[in-house]
């Protein structure tokens, strides 16, 4: 029989191993955590600074990488001399994502008083060299200060860098309005989509028919935000545009009609009383629900309930929609029992 004591002394070795490494991580991971906490103490003395600037330069085990990290974000916070281009463009382009999201941090604090440090954000969005939502979200904290520098990003041969230049923008009401314009056009939707976003908060009219140009895009989603930024840019001039969306195939492009209208007010509801006849059940039920929401049924029922309106309105938004009008009015409880309803009132 072959003797187990050797098996077992490696396994114990190997969960010793495994214990201490764990370990290591995990306290590493605690001091990153204590030296990120704001230092209300004296500003950092030069011995500090050399010692930070080691540590920000590179690492060599687990625990120096926590180091670096802290080094990168500290040095930053403070301002210091020593926090310098070179230092974070390596930190970039280490390919460690902790250490790239570190210096992203860094950077976002050094820009508003480092133009540098507003390239390298720049310089990082584009060449992917950590999450450009995150590095978007440090410009987009930073507006206006990006301001010009963003416009070179919409003429990037990248989609995903264009698609971002778009969406920086809508901080910018003038700012690159012509090529967000030819940008409405562009081969990728997600970029058309960014576009369009943009143009919604801060277009003119000429921005108008390059938005209307795409309500027949071939991607519903480019076709659901181009309806949103027309709401917004045209107003119940446009409404006659956006009415054969409520027939749309996909329910996003549907919704996105439907809550265009409701937010363009009561002045929609005559568009929508023409459409309550379409052959089109999708169109009949978005215009009969979008009444609904105006509070155009609710009063008819409590005013004139003989209108015939109030009746096609009904026939358009079918069974469900004629039963929660009739329980929001009283005339039937919250069971749809209307005999039930009547024997309470008597009583």
């Amino acid at each position: 029989m072959v003797s187990s004591g050797p098996l077992v002394l490696a396994c114990a070795v190997a969960a010793l191993a495994w214990l201490a490494l764990s370990l290591l991580v995990v306290v590493g991971r605690v001091g990153h955590d204590l030296r990120r906490r704001p230092r209300d103490g004296p500003a950092i003395t030069p011995r500090r600074a050399r010692a930070l600037r080691r540590r920000a330069r590179l690492h060599r085990t687990e625990a120096g990488r926590w180091r670096r990290i802290s080094a990168l974000v500290e040095l930053a916070r403070a301002g210091h001399p020593t926090a310098r281009h070179h230092l974070y463009r390596r930190a970039l382009r280490s390919g460690d994502v902790d250490i790239g999201d570190a210096a992203v941090r860094a950077l976002g604090l050094l820009a508003p008083t480092h133009g540098w440090a507003l390239d390298l954000l720049i310089e990082a969005l584009e060449e992917d060299l950590a999450p450009r939502s995150r590095i978007a979200a440090q410009l987009d904290r930073l507006a206006p200060a990006p301001g010009w520098r963003l416009r070179a990003l919409l003429s990037d041969e990248r989609p995903i860098v264009r698609y971002w230049g778009a969406m920086l923008l809508a901080r910018y009401p003038t700012l690159a309005v012509d090529r967000l314009r030819r940008l409405v056009g562009d081969p990728d939707p997600a970029v058309r989509r960014a576009a369009l976003e943009t143009l919604g908060a801060h277009g003119d009219r000429e921005a108008l028919a390059a938005v209307l140009g795409c309500l027949d895009d071939e991607v519903m989603f480019v076709r659901a935000h181009a309806c949103r930024a027309a709401g917004r840019l045209g107003g119940l001039a446009i409404v006659p545009r956006l009415l054969p969306l409520l027939a749309d195939e996909e329910w996003w492009v549907r919704e996105a009609t439907k809550q265009t209208l409701r937010a363009a007010g009561e002045g929609v509801a005559s568009f929508l009383v023409p459409v309550l006849e379409w052959g089109d059940r999708f169109a009949r039920n978005g215009a009969a629900e979008v009444l609904q929401d105006l509070g155009v049924v609710d009063r008819l029922m409590r005013e004139q309930p003989g209108d015939p309106l109030l009746e096609r309105i009904l026939a358009a938004g079918e069974l469900r929609l004629r039963a929660a009008a009739e329980t929001r009015v009283g005339l039937v409880d919250a069971t749809g029992d209307r005999d039930a309803l009547a024997g309470r009132e008597a009583a």
